[in-house]
């Protein structure tokens, strides 16, 4: 549910930011761009929901696809999606009591709920 997709973004963020300081302590040009979407419409995150669609939308996979080479063409070293994902990151300096009545206003911790993801194959 919600505690392996967090862990899996908040493992992306810090690997990328880590690999970003070490390319750029030696000086590197390789450039790295971390990509955290919100949900797509895959099998994926089928089941998963989002309470306000205009904020919070589910992505579509074309357009998440097109924004990645962008991000990547433009040298881009965080990409979120949708953009006010990185209002949220922002929202962590309040304490964790305002910002768990932010993400339950938002709904985000019921938004995997019903959460099913692909089923695996036998």
């Amino acid at each position: 549910g919600l505690v392996d997709y967090c862990a899996s973004k908040f493992g992306a963020v810090g690997t990328g930011e880590a690999l970003y300081m070490e390319l750029k302590k030696r000086n590197s040009a390789v450039r790295t761009t971390t990509v955290c979407p919100y949900y797509i419409n895959t099998g994926m995150f089928e089941g998963a929901k989002t309470k306000f669609e205009f904020l919070l939308p589910i992505l579509d996979e074309k357009y998440v696809a097109d924004r990645i080479v962008l991000a990547t063409v433009r040298g881009e070293e965080l990409l979120c999606m949708p953009y006010i994902v990185h209002v949220a990151r922002m929202l962590k300096v309040l304490p964790a009591s305002w910002q768990l009545r932010i993400a339950q206003f938002l709904g985000v911790t019921d938004s995997m709920d019903d959460f099913k993801g692909r089923a695996g194959k036998k």
